[in-house]
């Protein structure tokens, strides 16, 4: 496994956006009626069995190695030994050492490992489960969740690495309330490959192919190594519909097919789905000061009231979206995940209202708004060609395949968002016609894992997205 690590781009000059409704009760109340559940989680977020239980020494948590006596000296006397120190053995210095601190290793930590940090697990950190620094307990390893290509999940949230089969939060993400809102199940797909195009010799993907899965570990601004959560899967969302997948998982759609790619019979109008804002968030509401002080309730990057308000780039079609709620385990701070924007508005509706939008909104106490966004601008068209983000375009060999031939497409982004440890809060993720039902956009989605360092929103180079 080869390990790469991101280059940072500024954070003002490129940040994904994710928009929100003013009028969030008419959608909102929507996602009951049209949306599928897929929520597998057991609820309680902790990945053991024990709730506290020492299972290493099998007792009750007295730490002396007997059946729970409460005297902590290792015997089932109550008294200890029969030297009258107390210690458990008959030596009379507490172990066979000499060093008296109850264990054979002659460190003097009390556990068995010879690393003198007092667990049982030899990796010097005095934990029991994931081994991690500082406590947190984010996952060393994922589990496959996507299944073999000739089989792959159909789930569009186990394509992420959310609620694998037969995991719990020591080796996948948990997530409960999950649900995706779409009246038709072609406007998503998850494919092993989408396209035909070849990854470049840096890039260590499914199948050495460009819209695969990574397979990187990937390294964060600060040396944290986080590693993948996927393996042959990714997801695919559409504005229009997406092509079946053959018998090897691979979407192939006829070249420049994305202009004819239309209406979906998804929902339309109605403003952005609760809980999304295009309200000003930031400065306790009042805005004018991105990322400080949110409201917790709107946009805290405040770059979808413009978009939203001001042009009035405000009539969705083709809505898809999301959702699902995260318990964030201990001592973790953050969450990342890989995304691509590829679309068949460019270049002929640049600047105008007919710009798609992908959005991704956290309600999280330590930021609620659009985590998504370029220029202080909702992710668009418009804003990815200002911030010179489309690495793709034309007849680019990189589009084969895509239906995007001809048009525009970002390359793959890695997005951080921040949280609070052992907070629950939500995480949507929306797409959108603007203003029509034609001309196809799509998302790619894939490898959704915990941070332990995470990100501050407020810091330049920090939260945002970063490019792969």
């Amino acid at each position: 496994m080869t390990k790469k690590t991101i280059l940072t781009l500024s954070f003002c000059s490129l940040a994904l956006t994710v928009g929100c409704a003013d009028d969030v009760g008419d959608v909102g109340s929507d996602a009951g009626d049209t949306g599928t559940s897929t929520d597998s989680g057991d609820g309680d977020g902790d990945g053991d069995s024990a709730e506290g239980m020492d299972m290493d020494q099998g007792d009750m948590g007295d730490g002396d190695g007997d059946p729970g006596d409460g005297d902590g000296d290792g015997d089932t006397t109550g008294d200890g030994d029969t030297t009258g120190d107390g210690d458990g053995d008959t030596t009379g210095d507490g172990d066979t050492t000499g060093d008296g601190d109850g264990d054979t290793t002659g460190d003097g930590d009390g556990d068995t490992t010879g690393d003198g940090d007092g667990d049982t697990t030899g990796d010097g950190d005095g934990g029991t489960t994931t081994g991690n620094n500082n406590g947190c307990q984010a996952p060393d390893a994922y589990i496959d969740c996507d299944g073999p290509a000739n089989d792959l999940t159909t789930d569009p949230f186990e394509a992420l690495g959310i609620n694998c089969p037969g995991g719990d939060a020591t080796n996948t993400i948990i997530a409960e309330n999950t649900m995706i809102n779409s009246n038709n199940a072609n406007a998503y797909r998850v494919a092993a490959q989408f396209g035909t195009a070849d990854a470049p010799d840096d890039e260590n993907r499914y199948n050495n192919k460009k819209w695969a899965a990574s397979l990187d570990v990937w390294v964060n601004p600060d040396d944290e190594e986080i590693p993948p959560n996927t393996s042959t899967g990714i997801l695919i969302l559409s504005t229009g519909v997406v092509a079946q997948r053959d018998g090897d998982g691979v979407v192939i759609e006829q070249s420049g097919s994305q202009t004819g790619n239309g209406d979906n019979g998804n929902n339309d109008n109605g403003g952005l789905p609760a809980p999304m804002s295009a309200q000003l968030g930031s400065n306790m509401g009042m805005g004018g000061t991105p990322f400080e002080d949110c409201d917790l309730v709107n946009d805290c990057s405040d770059s979808l009231y413009e978009h939203w308000y001001v042009n009035e780039w405000n009539n969705p079609n083709d809505m898809l979206w999301m959702q699902m709620d995260l318990t964030v385990p201990a001592q973790t701070e953050g969450y990342v995940f890989d995304f691509a924007y590829q679309s068949s508005e460019f270049p002929l509706y640049y600047n105008m209202q007919y710009n798609d939008l992908l959005i991704v909104w956290s309600t999280s106490e330590s930021y609620t708004g659009n985590i998504t966004f370029v220029n202080d601008a909702p992710l668009t068209i418009t804003s990815l060609e200002d911030a010179g983000a489309f690495a793709f375009k034309d007849n680019a060999p990189e589009l084969a395949g895509t239906g995007f031939e001809g048009h525009a497409a970002t390359d793959w982004f890695t997005a951080r968002g921040s949280a609070v440890p052992e907070e629950t809060f939500q995480l949507t993720f929306f797409i959108a016609d603007m203003a029509d039902s034609i001309l196809a956009t799509g998302a790619l989605l894939d490898n959704f894992r915990w941070e332990c360092a995470g990100c501050i929103p407020n810091e330049v180079n920090n939260c945002g997205i970063l490019p792969q």
